[in-house]
C-alpha cells in the first residue's frame, strides 16, 4: 500500500506542474462547449452505409445535408439538426466544423478551407479532412498536429496480456496508479478526446492496448471513441460528449453526455486546439489528399505507442 501511495504521490506533483505551464486557448475552449449546446440530443446512432428502416438516411448524408456553402457564400452554413444520425467520430468532426464557424467571425478561414473541409465522396481514414477525423487511432491529434494548430497529450496504462505488450518490461498499471496519471490533471473541457477502451473485465482481453486495425480476423483490432472531454463529476469519474452507441435502440441514442471510471480506460489522447486560425491551412488539404499514417490504420496494421506519439507530436 506505501508503494502505491508513492508513486500516486510522485503523479500528483507531476501532473500539478504539467497542468499549470500548459498553454490553452479559453476562448476556444469556450466555443467547443457553446458549439456542443448548438446541437440537438440523440438523434439516432448509426454507422450503416445505406438507409434501412430505422433512418431514412446515413450518418454522411446527414454530414452533407448539414453543410450548406453555396457558389457565392464565403463559408458555410451548418445546421446541427441535419446532421442526424451520427457516429462517435461524425460528431467529434461536426462539433469542430460547428465552433470554427462560430469562432471565425472575421473570415480568418479561405473559402477554399471551408469547401476542403466538407464531407467528399470517395474519402476513406486518412484522405482529405473527413478522412482524417474520421479515421482510427488519434485521427484528430494528427490532423491538429499536421495543421501546427495546437497539440496533443497522450497516456497508456500497458498491456496486462504478454501477447500484445510492446516490450517485455510494460507494465499494466495498478488502479491507483492509471487514475493518478497526470495526464488527467492536464485535460480541460473542451479539448477534443480520443478514448481507448479497457475491455479487460468485459470481455477480457487487451483490445484497449490496440491502436488501429490490421484487417486480420482472428487479431486484437482497436475499440475505440471519439469524444468531447468536458471534465470529472463528483466521484471523479471522466465526463465527455459525442455520439454515443450501439445498443438496442439506436434510434434512441447518439448525440449527448456519457460519463466513465478512468479505469474504463487503457490508453487516452487528449487534443487542444490553440490557433484555430491555422485551419485556414485546409486550403492545401484538398480532398484527395493521403495521411498514409491513418489510411494505413484501416485494415492494412496497427501501430504502436511510439509512433502514434510521433504522429501526433506529443508534449
Amino acid at each position: 500500500m506505501r508503494k502505491i501511495l508513492t508513486v500516486a504521490m510522485l503523479l500528483l506533483v507531476g501532473s500539478l506542474w504539467a497542468a499549470a505551464s500548459d498553454p490553452v486557448n479559453t476562448q476556444w475552449q469556450q466555443t467547443v462547449l457553446n458549439a456542443i449546446d448548438s446541437f440537438p440530443e440523440r438523434g439516432g446512432y448509426y454507422t450503416g452505409g445505406k438507409p434501412n428502416a430505422v433512418f431514412a438516411k446515413t450518418t454522411w448524408q446527414g454530414l452533407k445535408d448539414a453543410f450548406v456553402m453555396d457558389a457565392n457564400d464565403t463559408k458555410p452554413r451548418f445546421d446541427p439538426y441535419q446532421a442526424q444520425p451520427s457516429f462517435c467520430s461524425s460528431a467529434t468532426y461536426a462539433v469542430l466544423v460547428k465552433a470554427l464557424l462560430m469562432w471565425d467571425t472575421t473570415g480568418k478561414i479561405s473559402r477554399e478551407a471551408w469547401q476542403n473541409m466538407r464531407v467528399h465522396d470517395g474519402q476513406n481514414d486518412g484522405v482529405g479532412f473527413w478522412g482524417r477525423a474520421n479515421a482510427n487511432g488519434p485521427a484528430l491529434a494528427v490532423l491538429v498536429n499536421e495543421l501546427d494548430a495546437g497539440y496533443s497529450v497522450a497516456a497508456y496504462r500497458g498491456a496486462l496480456a504478454d501477447s500484445v505488450k510492446e516490450c517485455p518490461a510494460e507494465r499494466y498499471l495498478t488502479d491507483a496508479e492509471w487514475r493518478a496519471h497526470p495526464v488527467w490533471c492536464r485535460a480541460r473541457a473542451g479539448d477534443m478526446m480520443k478514448i481507448f477502451w479497457n475491455r479487460h473485465d468485459s470481455r477480457g482481453h487487451d483490445g484497449g492496448a490496440i491502436i488501429g486495425d490490421d484487417g486480420v480476423r482472428r487479431h486484437l483490432q482497436e475499440a475505440g471513441h471519439s469524444v468531447v472531454f468536458l471534465g470529472y463529476d463528483e466521484n471523479g469519474r471522466v465526463r465527455y460528449w459525442s455520439s454515443n452507441g450501439p445498443g438496442k435502440e439506436p434510434e434512441k441514442m447518439g448525440y449527448g453526455e456519457a460519463v466513465c471510471d478512468k479505469t474504463a480506460i487503457q490508453r487516452v489522447v487528449f487534443t487542444r486546439i490553440l490557433h484555430p486560425e491555422r485551419f485556414d491551412r485546409v486550403r492545401n488539404m484538398p480532398p484527395t489528399h493521403v495521411n498514409q499514417y491513418l489510411y494505413d490504420l484501416n485494415g492494412h496494421r496497427h501501430s504502436s505507442t511510439e509512433e502514434m506519439w510521433r504522429m501526433i507530436g506529443q508534449q
